[in-house]
C-alpha cells in the first residue's frame, strides 16, 4: 500500500480583536508559513538551513490550500497522516469518515509569544480501511509525549513521532511505500527507513 505523511507549514493563527470604533471585533491572522519558511525570513535570519526556505510558503497561509492537501492525499494514497496545530484543525474539516485525531504532547516546546503555550500538536490519521482491525497485541495510543529534536529546524519531528504515526497507519515495512510529502529536515524519511521503535 501507499502511505503518506504530510507535515506542511501550519495554517495561520487567527485571533479576534475588539479594537475597532464602537468596540467592533475584527479578525486578524498571523502567518506561520511565511514566518518560518517564506519570505519573512525568520529561519534564514537565524542562520537556519536553506532547506527551510520555500518560495511558495505563502500559499499555506490560505486555509483552502490545506483542505486541498487533504483531498489530494485522500485521492492518491491508501492511508495518510497530516500534522497540524490544534487551532489548525478547522482548515481540514470535515475530515473523511475513518479519520482519527491524535495528539503529540511536546515536552519541550518552542515559545510562541502568546499567553497559552503551544505544547501540543494534532495529527490527522486516516489508516487504510483494510487495516483498521487490531494487529496482534499492538495498540496505538492517541497521545504521544516526547520532546522535539534539538536540530534547529522548525517543525522537525523526533523519530518516536514517526514510529507512532507509522504504527497508527498500520505500516508494514515489507509491503508498504511511505511518502514524506514535506521532507524538510529529513527526519521522517530517516526514521521510516531505519525502523525506529517507540
Amino acid at each position: 500500500m501507499r502511505l503518506a505523511i504530510a507535515d506542511p507549514p501550519y495554517p495561520p493563527r487567527l485571533s479576534a480583536r475588539a479594537d475597532l470604533a464602537g468596540g467592533r471585533v475584527r479578525t486578524t491572522t498571523r502567518s506561520r508559513a511565511r514566518r518560518w519558511y517564506g519570505d519573512q525570513g525568520t529561519p534564514r535570519a537565524r542562520g537556519g538551513d536553506a532547506a527551510d526556505f520555500h518560495p511558495a510558503a505563502a500559499e499555506w497561509d490560505d486555509p483552502r490550500r490545506h483542505r486541498q492537501l487533504l483531498e489530494e492525499l485522500h485521492d492518491t494514497y491508501d492511508g495518510w497522516a497530516i500534522a497540524t496545530t490544534l487551532d489548525g484543525l478547522d482548515a481540514y474539516a470535515p475530515a473523511p469518515g475513518g479519520t482519527r485525531h491524535l495528539i503529540w504532547h511536546k515536552r519541550r516546546a518552542m515559545p510562541n509569544g502568546g499567553r497559552i503555550a503551544s505544547t501540543c500538536e494534532a495529527v490527522l490519521v486516516y489508516p487504510p480501511p483494510a487495516r483498521l482491525a487490531r494487529a496482534g497485541s499492538l495498540t496505538v495510543p492517541d497521545l504521544l509525549s516526547c520532546s522535539p529534536p534539538a536540530i534547529g529546524f522548525p517543525g522537525a519531528k523526533p523519530p518516536q513521532w514517526t514510529r507512532w504515526v507509522l504504527d497508527a497507519l498500520a505500516y508494514d515495512q515489507d509491503l508498504d511505500e511511505v511518502v514524506d510529502v514535506f521532507p524538510g529536515s529529513g527526519s521522517v524519511t530517516n526514521a521510516a527507513r531505519n525502523g525506529v521503535l517507540l
